[in-house]
């Protein structure tokens, strides 16, 4: 009988082993992929001014310049204007956008579900009750009517993208933070005195850390999605300065003669959301007490 349950229990640490293993790939590749990201970010300055027209690039029917035109190793758009100076320009307002965003969503989150979820009583309903306010309006339609009321820019999309993803904290927060208020040890704290804001800081914070992360990964990759996306409709960032968004709008304008205007933008999206949806998924496959497996177990 013990070589029997043994056997289950070999195959169920080899299974979890390969799980954290791939989980590590998965995290150290989306790290990997971001860093990379931000150092190009980082370095748009160097690829000159996103601004500035080159006429000269443009070929004598007026058609702008494929990738490999002599000085423009990306080509160039409708107007003559670098794509890689364009390009890189346009991924840093988007990072800058994501990480600003992405921290105030989740921070402002983490302060509303925590308050809900240790206080409780008129507090707890109060709170949550606006969370599922904000949990019940349309991202698109809201995100929206948000943009015409803050105005447009990148201030304004930092706000309406915090003001959309806020609330999904909240709400996974209030409930780690409710499954962790009803354990003995922090009723025990409380009854011996204790002051709230340190059983808060020793007791509750500690075990948030591991679904903040998971959280902050995730939101990453849809706050890339919305921000572009409300430059693209043309409620976020507006032409001439770039963003990878109103840079895909006006790829899409040129699709049929310059493709290129539009490919190197959304792959910059593409590479920007992967690595944030890599990063969540490899803490997720790190993480014990998941079951989930990941695609790199088949």
């Amino acid at each position: 009988m013990s070589g029997l349950t043994a056997a289950p229990a070999a195959a169920a640490d080899r299974t979890g082993a390969t799980s954290t293993s791939a989980g590590r790939v998965l995290w150290l590749s989306g790290a990997l992929l971001l860093v990379a990201l931000g150092v190009v970010a980082l370095l748009a300055p160097l690829t000159g001014s996103p601004y500035r027209i080159h006429t000269e690039a443009l070929t004598a029917s007026g058609l702008p310049g494929g990738p490999g035109t002599p000085g423009h190793p990306l080509g160039t758009d409708a107007l003559g204007r670098d794509m890689l100076a364009r390009a890189t320009h346009g991924l840093r307002s988007t990072l800058i956008i994501a990480v600003v965003a992405n921290l105030a969503s989740v921070g402002l989150g983490t302060v509303v579900g925590l308050l809900a979820g240790f206080c409780r009583g008129w507090v707890d309903q109060v709170l949550m009750r606006i969370v599922d306010v904000f949990l019940s309006v349309p991202t698109v339609l809201s995100g929206l009517a948000l943009a015409s009321i803050v105005g447009q820019g990148r201030t304004g999309v930092i706000v309406v993208v915090t003001a959309l993803y806020w609330a999904w904290t909240a709400r996974l927060v209030y409930g780690e933070v409710t499954r962790l208020r009803s354990r003995g040890y922090v009723d025990a704290a409380l009854a011996h005195g204790v002051a709230r804001r340190t059983v808060v800081r020793r007791h509750i914070l500690p075990h948030l850390s591991t679904i903040l992360l998971n959280i902050a990964a995730l939101n990453g990759a849809s706050v890339v999605i919305v921000g572009a996306g409300l430059s693209f409709l043309g409620a976020g960032i507006q032409p001439p300065r770039p963003e990878l968004g109103n840079l895909l709008a006006d790829g899409s304008q040129s699709m049929t003669y310059a493709a290129h205007a539009m490919v190197v933008p959304l792959v910059l999206v593409i590479a920007t959301v992967l690595s944030f949806v890599l990063i969540a998924e490899g803490l997720n496959r790190r993480n014990p007490l998941s079951e989930r497996r990941s695609w790199l177990d088949a």
